[in-house]
């Protein structure tokens, strides 16, 4: 039996990131007015002197999922009046996720975006059939490691947060802060706590859930949105819709670390055919 340790790959994470969840209600099939309240809500963020800004899943149209084709238009509108604000206020956005189209296919995407405009994207891996997801979107292949001028940030959306194996190679790419919008009902809010801590603690490293808030259609989203340290504590957290902030000091991921080296002393067993 033979032990591979896997290597720990430091980021580039700044010494002080101040970050935002934007919990924001979402108006099914009206893009323009949920365009325009999240430009506000960004425009709230900056002059709070956050940073990174993370908005919810599917914050544009909705799960517009009977007839998704007249919406698809929208997702480059609003790029292009995400990028204005990423570089007139100097922010790294996470763009919660929108529909994207590409050869035909269709994905729930989310986009980050920093004054040099898109530098990534990620396509949802784990698509939620009881919400009809598989009926409309293709699914994504693996979670996203991207550099920003802040650090290197991963992302997976809602659904996804459940498959702990998805997110355990990010830490080793040196992802220190992972970004998940999502659209998680009351039922089992409960889960998405959990879930989110978990991702937190067995990483060890920061993580942002950004979830919808209000009503849709039978659904009550409760927002809950958590920003969270690398041992699983809550930094942040909202009621209603709104914004939380919260500054990630990279001193408490290192210092916890180096107590717990649990990424250190993971590592993969082979054993031997017999």
């Amino acid at each position: 039996m033979t032990r591979r340790v896997k290597k720990v790959i430091r980021g580039n994470m700044r010494e002080e990131v101040k970050a935002a969840v934007i919990q924001m209600e979402i108006r099914k099939g009206e893009p323009g007015l949920n365009l325009a309240k999240a430009l506000s809500l960004l425009s709230q963020v900056h002059r709070e002197g956050a940073q990174l800004a993370v908005l919810p899943e599917m914050w544009l149209t909705d799960f517009a999922l009977k007839d998704p084709q007249p919406y698809l238009p929208w997702t480059e509108k609003a790029i292009e009046q995400l990028q204005a604000a990423a570089r007139e206020k100097e922010l790294v956005i996470v763009a919660g996720s929108m529909m994207e189209e590409e050869k035909g296919q269709i994905y729930n995407t989310s986009y980050v975006i920093t004054a040099e405009g898109v530098v990534g994207k990620y396509r949802k891996v784990h698509l939620f059939e009881p919400m009809g997801e598989l009926r409309v979107f293709t699914p994504g292949h693996k979670a996203l490691a991207v550099d920003t001028p802040l650090g290197r940030l991963g992302v997976i959306i809602c659904y996804d947060l459940r498959f702990p194996e998805l997110t355990r190679p990010l830490p080793f790419q040196g992802v220190e802060i992972l970004c998940v919008p999502a659209q998680w009902p009351i039922q089992r809010v409960t889960h998405w706590e959990i879930l989110l801590k978990a991702r937190a603690v067995e990483n060890q490293f920061f993580v942002l859930g950004c979830n919808r808030w209000g009503q849709g259609g039978p659904y009550h989203f409760p927002g809950r949105s958590l920003i969270l340290d690398p041992l699983g504590q809550v930094l942040a957290a909202i009621p209603r819709e709104g914004v939380a902030l919260a500054t990630l000091e990279r001193r408490v991921m290192e210092e916890y670390r180096n107590q717990i080296p649990s990424l250190r002393d993971s590592h993969l067993v082979k054993t031997p055919s017999l």
